[in-house]
């Protein structure tokens, strides 16, 4: 990685805050005090610069310089950092510079780009295909897919109308305001000048299609997006233009504010969405870098065996790489067969997850990339006609071998710049090419050929040529990679859906302890500053529905029983097994905890099951819905939880995978607080948080409630494991942790890992490991696959009877260790020893100063 004097600069800790409409700076302002009681060191803040109004997410920016106004705007934000700074709190900021939102009237970017086309200061600003559209109308135009018909039809029908306000003409449709550009009101209008009217203005159909057919844009039916569109998108959303970061004045002028954030110390560090979206991204690192910016994370997904870039200058990740190692540790290898086996009984889906990704991916590049892909595909054609030994090679056959190439294509992206392709870059491009040749051996092989040259920079076509297709390229495999598989195949493979995650492999069950290790062993030695989460805004399932369903790994006979009992009992629905396999899975997941509220239960079910289907894009869709067959789903909701039968059952099994669950939840958390990295804390989530994908999991967090049991479980008592419903064990473990951290700044985020091995007839179950610095260090020692462990016994994984002989071997002098979480001192190394009161532990020697309160 680039340089950075990051121990003066990383957090100790992140607490993620979604920021809207209806949690704004100052309601952030106001749990700050509770954060800092938690032992937070930096708050981890969702965008908050303007964006499009009524945004839940703050990804839609449309000003770059100035604060969210829904969220206080600039008095509001000042307020926000003052309560910070009075409770020592840092801030780290979530910024956004792929994309800029441009779907409602808020961004004047794009608007002046709309009234002046390429003579606009903003043209190059966004990432716009002015001229090589095989579209001759689209030349020097932007497509605007906003309309919810054709044109056609709406143009008839009077939707569109010219208005003229401040001296100024716009054609409005819907709620959009759309400018005219002055000439082209001369050119209909002739001189207007004298004119002297004001509001709506009468235009027959055939002159108000005169007027937009002069406009730097062309209004068209939102589904022509997929195919025609002339800019780059955020995935396939037109509502979110991709914006040419690489080019250094859009830099200067998309981070002026954010910049003087950080030189004023208010803004600590950024985590940078997205990245594979620039088209350069080790440059952007590097100029944020000097412009003063020292702690970046980069929200860089890694595939399998991928490493961070080691020339990006950043701290490290997000932490999706982590939170799959760590869920993984909490599944049971061994019942990888059985559960594929009882998969494919049910469903009778017997594709492996890697077939369906390869499908998926074609299917989004055909759906939602096809004019991305032509685009390509022409940049590659004429390269292909202007040299004599490739002009025989067509346009359709390019256009085939690059979406094969694409599809198999093994990472998100490659990152050639010109400097030239790394040894690394030319394994992916070359795997994929010779991946499209075995699965489509009616592509052309000299296509296939002729790409690879190209995307490697060593093609016949001019140089520069080549790395800017070879940049558009790689700013396409990344969404294509991400849509095709998170929001399309993670919904229709639901063998075990807790691995189901941003970054995961659901084809990978389980990860073996030694791979655990070997992981944070290299991230201690690589990026230790990465960040180690376990939800985040963007996960599929929250960290508590994950180790729920985990359990199950550990219970497949107990689980086919419970799913043959339900498809019997459904039958006759018309639903698809495959529907009602992912509905079971998110039941277990979501199921409330005894004395928990229920009411809203079947209507979350109803719309999570209803963004599954249309993600999975297979009996409906978000273009095409099927909303009968969604009622049929929405109906075996309502026939499950009716059933007094089948709910007697399922809670036999869910109150068993509750508790084992809850207990996977503690082991995690205590591992994402002391591995090497970061801690991140998504919102609400240091007690038990049951949520599904967003929006599920962006609903209200109750800080009060928080607050009061925060101030009533500063030490910990045996009645937080025997009232363990009341997630009081989970915020005591994490805030006690967060408090250890913040006494020994240091050990645990960079101080180096061992490996600590237990021996026994209980050592699969234990994960085991210390940290140290130059003065202190800590033993680290939670449990695994506890229903395994315990078997039908109702104890916690605690004591003789849980552990017998098992011990660690290792040369420590016990005497001078204590359990921070219990203030007990073990007698021994034996697992019943450490582990006496508590399922897990983190002990530190000669802690005395520590316990002070």
């Amino acid at each position: 990685m680039g340089e950075i004097d990051a121990p003066r600069y990383y957090p100790e800790s992140t607490y993620r805050v979604q920021f809207h409409a209806g949690f704004t700076f100052a309601d952030a302002a106001r749990v700050a005090g509770y954060l800092k009681a938690l032992g937070i060191s930096h708050l981890y803040a969702s965008p908050y610069l303007s964006a499009r109004s009524g945004s839940t997410h703050g990804y839609d920016v449309v000003d770059y310089n100035h604060f969210n106004s829904e969220l206080g705007g600039a008095a509001g934000f000042g307020a926000f950092v003052a309560a910070l700074r009075q409770h020592e709190i840092k801030q780290i900021l979530d910024t956004v510079p792929n994309h800029m939102g441009v779907g409602t009237n808020d961004n004047a970017w794009w608007n002046d780009v709309l009234e002046h086309g390429q003579e606009s200061k903003y043209a190059q600003y966004f990432d716009i295909t002015w001229e090589l559209s095989p579209r001759p109308y689209l030349h020097g135009r932007v497509l605007l897919p906003i309309l919810g018909d054709h044109y056609g039809k709406l143009l008839q029908s009077g939707e569109f109308k010219l208005v003229r306000e401040d001296k100024r003409y716009f054609i409005t449709c819907y709620d959009r305001r759309l400018p005219v550009n002055r000439p082209s009101m001369e050119h209909i209008c002739g001189d207007l000048s004298g004119l002297d009217f004001a509001g709506q203005i009468s235009a027959s159909p055939q002159l108000m299609h005169e007027l937009i057919s002069l406009q730097h844009y062309r209004l068209a039916y939102w589904r022509t997006a997929a195919e025609e569109i002339n800019y780059r998108r955020f995935f396939d959303v037109s509502e979110l233009a991709g914006v040419q970061m690489q080019r250094r004045e859009v830099f200067d002028a998309a981070h002026a504010l954010t910049l003087q954030l950080v030189r004023q110390g208010i803004v600590a560090g950024l985590r940078i969405d997205h990245p594979d979206g620039l088209y350069d991204p080790q440059q952007y690192f590097q100029w944020l870098q000097d412009a003063g910016v020292k702690y970046v994370l980069a929200e860089k997904i890694l595939g399998a065996n991928e490493a961070l870039p080691q020339d990006w200058a950043v701290a490290g990740t997000t932490g999706y790489d982590s939170l799959n190692v760590i869920n993984g540790l909490f599944i049971d290898e061994r019942s990888a067969d059985a559960f594929s086996r009882l998969y494919q009984l049910h469903t009778a889906n017997s594709k492996s997850f890697e077939e369906i990704a390869y499908e998926c991916k074609l299917l989004v590049l055909r759906i939602s990339f096809a004019s991305d892909l032509s685009m390509l595909a022409n940049l590659l054609d004429v390269m292909a006609q202007s040299h004599r030994d490739s002009q025989d090679v067509t346009l359709a056959t390019l256009t085939e071998a690059l979406r094969q190439i694409i599809a198999c294509f093994p990472a998100y992206r490659s990152y050639i710049t010109a400097a030239g392709p790394t040894p690394r870059d030319a394994e992916l491009i070359t795997c994929a090419c010779a991946e499209a040749a075995r699965r489509s051996p009616e592509v052309d092989s000299s296509a296939l050929e002729f790409i690879r040259k190209v995307l490697l920079l060593q093609g016949p076509a001019d140089r520069e040529a080549m790395l800017h297709l070879t940049g558009k390229f790689q700013q396409l495999t990344s969404p294509v990679m991400a849509k095709g598989t998170e929001d399309t195949a993670f919904y229709r493979y639901n063998r075990l859906v807790s691995l189901n995650e941003v970054g995961g492999n659901p084809a990978k069950f389980g990860t073996a302890p030694d791979e655990v290790h070997h992981f944070f062993s290299e991230r201690q030695r690589l990026s230790f500053y990465s960040m180690n989460t376990l939800s985040t805004h963007d996960t599929k399932r929250s960290e508590d529905v994950r180790a729920r369903l985990n359990v199950l790994s550990e219970l497949p006979e107990k689980w086919s029983c419970h799913v043959r009992q339900c498809m019997s009992l459904c039958t006759d629905s018309g639903v698809h097994a495959e529907d009602i396999y992912l509905l079971l899975q998110a039941m277990v997941g979501i199921w409330p905890l005894p004395g928990q509220a229920s009411a809203d239960l079947p209507e979350r079910l109803k719309a999570y099951m209803t963004k599954a289907l249309r993600e999975a894009k297979q009996r409906s869709s978000w273009t095409r819905p099927d909303e009968i067959y969604e009622a049929k789903v929405a109906s075996v909701i309502d026939l499950l939880l009716g059933s007094a039968a089948w709910r007697a059952n399922f809670e036999i099994l869910q109150e068993r995978v509750a508790k084992f669950g809850a207990m996977n939840s503690i082991a995690q958390t205590v591992l994402k607080l002391t591995l090497p990295g970061v801690p991140d804390t998504y919102q609400g989530s240091e007690l038990w948080d049951l949520s599904l994908v967003d929006p599920d999991n962006r609903r209200p967090v109750d800080y009060d409630l928080r607050a009061r049991l925060l101030a009533d479980c500063w030490r910990f008592s045996p009645s937080m494991l025997k009232h363990w419903a009341d997630a009081r064990i989970k915020l005591f473990i994490t805030s006690k942790l967060l408090h250890l951290r913040n006494c020994c700044r240091g050990l645990f985020a960079d101080g180096p890992y061992q490996p600590i091995r237990a021996t026994g007839a209980k050592a699969q179950h234990v994960f085991a490991f210390t940290r140290r610095d130059g003065t202190r260090n800590a033993l680290v020692v939670v449990p695994r696959l506890m229903a395994g462990l315990l078997g039908d016994k109702d104890i916690w994984p605690i004591g003789t009877r849980a552990w017998g002989n098992t011990e660690l071997p290792l040369d420590i002098d016990v005497s001078r260790l204590s359990n921070v979480l219990t203030r007990t001192q073990p007698k021994s190394l034996k697992i019943c020893d450490l582990l006496k009161s508590m399922p897990v532990g983190v002990f530190i020697a000669d802690a005395e100063a520590i316990f002070r309160d």
